[in-house]
């Protein structure tokens, strides 16, 4: 997961350099997925695509929701740096457990909400720029919340799916949801124009990276499921939480020894801020949802 974050960095600042790498980017992740990945997740649930109507509504609309949490993601990663954007990341538990309290009646215990102000006190002061040369992060902060929010709903919208159908079915079904918004950004024309542009110059690149990229999130994603299956998964969503600490470690490591791929702010008082706040982020996660 990390990996992806520093490789979505990357192409947001690294192929196009007019500002229309977040379009096509958008583009090419839910066609890939449409049309790359839709066939696979078919053959290898063994042609499982019976679904009930509400489950299909439920994961075409969490594809859609997914589709603008990545392109308030895309915005942030433009912004900012990786290491900043993920700490951020932190808002879709605080999110989930909110909208759970609003849609199904739960409840938050004193130690969830004090670990839920905590994480929102870390992503605070990660967007905080003490030394005033710089702006300030506060943008991307709200670009985060935005992601965070919608990525909440996906959740909640895919949980909706897997309960009146099977799971495979609606992994197949929300690949096909991220194809038909691919097909629906291409009718728009400033989306159309800065895929084409990309096609013609740099079709290579924005598709071969995309597959990796793309496949990296699936294997990520299937060891994480794997887990769950050998140990609790409490245990699994407070593990994956140190994925903050992983970018930063890349980033740091990576703008050192390869500063062309890598672009991070790796001033002393930036690194403190960085590893002050992780910290404090994961304290908060581990108190709320440990």
């Amino acid at each position: 997961y990390s990996l992806t974050n520093h490789i979505d960095k990357l192409l947001v600042d690294g192929i196009d350099k007019d500002g229309s790498s977040i379009k096509t980017l958008l583009v090419f992740s839910t066609l890939v997925s449409g049309v790359v990945f839709a066939p696979i997740m078919l053959i290898v649930s063994g042609f499982a695509f019976k679904i009930s109507l509400i489950s299909l509504i439920s994961v075409i609309a969490a594809a859609l929701s997914s589709s603008f949490a990545l392109y308030f993601y895309f915005k942030s990663l433009e912004e900012s740096d990786a290491s900043i954007v993920v700490v951020m990341f932190q808002l879709i538990p605080v999110f989930s457990y909110i909208m759970g309290v609003i849609l199904f009646n739960e409840t938050l215990s004193f130690r969830q909400i004090i670990g839920s102000l905590i994480i929102i006190t870390s992503t605070i002061l990660i967007s905080i720029n003490f030394d005033n040369k710089t702006k300030s992060n506060f943008k991307v902060l709200l670009l985060m919340a935005l992601s965070s929010f919608l990525y909440s709903v996906y959740y909640i919208l895919f949980d909706i799916g897997i309960r009146h159908s099977s799971y495979n079915a609606c992994i197949f079904y929300l690949q096909v949801g991220l194809l038909l918004v691919g097909l629906v950004l291409i009718c728009i024309k400033s989306f159309r124009t800065t895929f084409i542009k990309a096609v013609k110059n740099n079709v290579k690149k924005y598709f071969s990276i995309n597959v990796i990229n793309e496949s990296l999130n699936i294997i990520a994603g299937a060891l994480e499921n794997y887990s769950n299956v050998l140990i609790p998964i409490a245990i699994v969503t407070v593990i994956t939480r140190i994925q903050v600490i992983f970018v930063f470690v890349l980033g740091l490591l990576g703008t050192l020894l390869l500063p062309k791929f890598f672009k991070e702010d790796i001033s002393k008082k930036t690194i403190f801020k960085k590893v002050f706040c992780t910290i404090l982020s994961l304290i908060g996660f581990i108190i709320a949802f440990a």
